[in-house]
């Protein structure tokens, strides 16, 4: 989908169809919106009869009776101006995409929102608005040989300015929305993805396809290799499939080679079964999300290499299935990590930890300036925060504080959780230097405590995404599997890396 943008009196717009948004504070008089003077007389009679309320998703579309400017409008709300944000925004804009596809257009143009007070820029709405454009076509139909939905119909996105904008930020943020929104898509893509065609050998097939396309750097370690680095925490999870894990390893120069990298890390269980730990029926179909954190750190690679950022990067994505069979690691064994340390494995459905502890050992290698991981860790996570808000835990405040400003920029929100250090006694074990899983209680602080002991005096970031990371509900901008949660939360740390 090709989105430019226009500076010109919206009443001027020659397109079949404009989209205005509005606060449901709007009032029929349209005072507070003097860019909006010449469209009046379409929009305050509907205000006036409360045909349309402004509330947050609303949809009306409005005919022209006179031959000028865009044949029709599509108002859509925005909700209360007090209540809104980026997130509210991305979804009203995906909304109004929608629409516009629902009355068979190829193009029409959307008028930018007003700024308020965590959108004053022009280019910081274009970009929120043009990734909700993008977002709200999104269709995972790879699979589909039929009834394939109208996701190409709408092709063409005019963003109409009534004031002057700068033309460079204006392109940039525009970029930005592309990258982000491509990115975004491929990490739902492969968390949509069914697990008999992405098993660890496929993810690993699709992250060397991905490096040729963007002159990324990469390494697969086999079976073999992970063994000879004495990476017994990996190994416990993947030897019980007959799919062979690969620990992926990408880098991206985009500065000097003296700067320190940054490390992303993102669990990649491709199917996760629990191991000999079975987990219930119920939801089983969807353990092919396990792997959404290694998702989006392919992602981040990709589109930090497309919007070329003067930044250094490496992502290692331990990839691996967690099954059930005659060599799979028993409840009670004893594992000796990467890291030296000696596991008691007390639950085999605390795998992802596993993976990441190795893949934590690892990182170090390349002496990063800091580490962040992704991970849908710990069903404790969805229990205590839903399916909107990642679990944030870390080592170092200003790492964990940057990252809570780019979750409110980027609208996907985090909260963070103690590293609660006297927790740890939940991990105690009489037979090794502590246990994998601990108990029910504050199950995602444990399994932060548990990733904590692999980790050295680098500043270190976790987020627990499991519940972010797929949705049953859906929205306008996120459809029912997965949302490519931490793509966009990621990148906005790294613009404030530059």
């Amino acid at each position: 989908m090709k989105i430019n943008y226009k500076v010109i009196d919206p009443v001027g717009v020659k397109t079949p169809a404009l989209i205005v948004f509005l606060f449901s504070d709007d009032k029929p008089g349209l005072r507070r919106r003097p860019e909006l003077a010449g469209l009046k007389h379409l929009i305050s009679p509907r205000l006036k009869t409360k045909d349309f309320t402004g509330d947050h998703l609303s949809v009306l579309g409005l005919f022209q009776e006179i031959k000028r400017g865009p044949e029709r409008l599509i108002l859509v709300g925005l909700g209360p101006e007090k209540e809104h944000g980026p997130e509210k925004l991305r979804s009203a804009a995906a909304k109004a995409a929608q629409a516009a596809r629902d009355f068979n257009l190829q193009e029409a143009a959307m008028l930018l929102p007003p700024k308020w007070e965590n959108l004053k820029n022009p280019e910081e709405l274009a970009e929120v608005t043009a990734l909700g454009v993008r977002l709200g076509l999104y269709r995972y139909d790879e699979l589909k040989t039929r009834d394939k939905d109208k996701a190409g119909l709408l092709r063409h996105m005019t963003l109409v300015s009534a004031e002057k904008i700068e033309t460079g930020k204006f392109n940039t943020a525009l970029k930005k929305a592309e990258a982000s929104a491509k990115a975004i898509c491929y990490a739902r893509d492969l968390v949509n993805r069914p697990s008999n065609l992405l098993k660890p050998d496929d993810l690993a097939r699709e992250a060397k396809a991905l490096a040729r396309s963007q002159g990324l750097k990469i390494k697969v370690l086999g079976l073999a290799e992970a063994k000879r680095r004495k990476m017994g925490a990996f190994l416990s999870v993947t030897q019980g499939s007959e799919s062979p894990g690969r620990i992926i390893i990408l880098e991206y120069h985009g500065t000097g080679r003296r700067i320190k990298p940054l490390a992303l890390l993102g669990k990649a269980i491709t199917f996760d079964s629990g191991g000999i730990n079975l987990k219930p029926a119920d939801g089983l179909k969807n353990m092919k999300t396990d792997m959404a954190g290694g998702a989006a750190v392919l992602a981040v690679l990709a589109a930090a290499a497309s919007l070329k950022l003067k930044v250094n990067l490496v992502g290692i994505v331990p990839a691996a299935e967690n099954m059930p069979s005659g060599k799979s690691c028993r409840p009670g064994d004893v594992i000796t990590s990467m890291s030296g340390l000696n596991v008691e494995i007390t639950n085999t459905d605390a795998e992802g930890r596993m993976v990441l502890a190795d893949a934590l050992t690892l990182a170090h290698e390349y002496n990063p300036c800091a580490i962040i991981d992704l991970a849908t860790l710990t069903g404790a996570c969805l229990v205590a925060l839903g399916d909107k808000i990642a679990a944030l835990m870390g080592t170092d405040a200003e790492l964990v504080q940057r990252l809570k400003e780019a979750g409110e920029k980027s609208g996907d929100r985090v909260w963070e959780l103690p590293l609660y250090d006297p927790y740890f006694e939940f991990l105690k074990s009489e037979v090794a230097d502590f246990n994998n899983a601990g108990g029910r209680a504050a199950g995602a602080i444990i399994g932060g405590l548990f990733l904590k002991q692999f980790v050295s005096e680098i500043p270190w970031a976790h987020l627990d995404i499991a519940g972010t990371a797929r949705t049953e509900k859906g929205g306008p901008d996120t459809r029912i599997g997965g949302t490519g949660f931490g793509v966009n939360l990621v990148l906005h740390y790294l613009y404030s890396q530059e």
